[in-house]
Formats: structure tokens, sequence, C-alpha cells
């Protein structure tokens, strides 16, 4: 075969592929738009004749109910079974001194600082809680719950059963409000304790 017949065999097969792959380019847009139609009839039609999945009745009911709004701290006894709480001392300020982590932090309300004794009654070594996550939250009077402030390092040491460890914890609450109560429960706790702030 000559130059002149590789140059026009190598030309149609170039020629070949450029309308194979467009033929098949629009073939596969043809099918994804039959198919997207299809889809979307199928979502449109009917629609309304479908009964709601079960227990959206129940969803749409709970949507509409407001919770009622705190009337009162909650009651119990200064224990979670774990450890026995009391409050020690209270007090309040404009900025507190994390001497744990070196930092020092401004309160947007005011803090309300509470020193904590909390003695294990259980039979085996435990932490009394520190954070949020572990069920630490305080009360107002109303009800309204406080969490701690969470960017101080609030640490209490790992307490065998019948020893006691001290500890404070932090809250941020607005100007003039006054804590009732602490809501205690250690990792593991069954109950958690509602603490008197004297």
């Amino acid at each position: 075969m000559n130059k002149t017949g590789w140059i026009v065999s190598a030309a149609a097969a170039v020629l070949a592929l450029l309308l194979g792959f467009t033929a098949g380019w629009f073939s596969n847009q043809a099918y994804i738009r039959a198919q997207l139609e299809s889809a979307f009839e199928d979502m449109g039609g009917g629609a309304e004749d479908t009964a709601a999945p079960e227990g959206m009745e129940e969803m749409e009911e709970y949507e509409d109910e407001v919770p009622p709004a705190p009337t009162a701290p909650p009651a119990g006894e200064p224990t979670d079974g774990v450890f026995d709480y009391e409050v020690t001392d209270t007090r309040t300020a404009d900025s507190y001194n994390d001497d744990d982590c070196g930092e020092r932090y401004t309160a947007s309300g005011e803090f309300h600082v509470l020193t904590i004794s909390a003695e294990n009654v259980g039979t085996s070594p435990a932490y009394p809680p520190t954070d949020s996550w572990t069920g630490v939250y305080a009360y107002a009077a109303n009800g309204t719950e406080f969490s701690l402030q969470a960017d101080i390092c609030a640490f209490s040491d790992e307490t065998n059963p019948g020893n006691t460890s001290e500890y404070d914890l932090v809250f941020d609450v607005p100007e003039g409000t006054e804590l009732t109560v602490l809501g205690l429960a250690a990792e593991g706790a069954p109950e958690v304790a509602a603490v008197p702030v004297p």
C-alpha cells in the first residue's frame, strides 16, 4: 500500500471514530433525558394519591407542640448514687482567672463560681462531673437552665470510695441571676443529683 492509501485509511478510521463517538454521545443524552422525564412523571403523577408514611401524623402533631416554659428547677436529693454533693462556696465575678489552663476570661453577664464537694459513696473509683457533657447544669428559681462556661478548664480528681474531691464549676449567666439548684450526674450514675445552691 502506498503513502496515499495509508493516509486515506487513517482519515477514514478517524472519521468513523468521530462519527461513532458523536452518535454515542447524542444517544446517551437522549437516554438520560428520557429517564429524567420518566422519573419526574413518576414523582409528579399520583403524588396526591399516596398516603403519608406511617408515623407522619404523629410527627406533624409533635411539630405543632410548643415546649412548656420552665416553671421550677428540678427537685430531688443531693446525690446521684455515685457521689454525694454539697456546694461549699459561691461567689460572683466579672472575670475568672483559669489557673489550670493559664487563661483569663471575661463574663458576658457575670460568672457564678460554685465550689463543689463530692464524696464518693459508690464501690469503685470515679470522677465527679465537671462539664455539661457529663450532666452539669445550674438552674434559676424559675427553672431556667444554664450550662457551664465551656472554655474554662474544669478538672476533678478520680476519687476513691469514701474520699472527697473539691473543685470549682463556673457559669456565665445574665447579671442579677440567682442560681438555686445545681444538677449533677457522674458518668454511669443512676440518678441526677439536685444540689441546693446557698
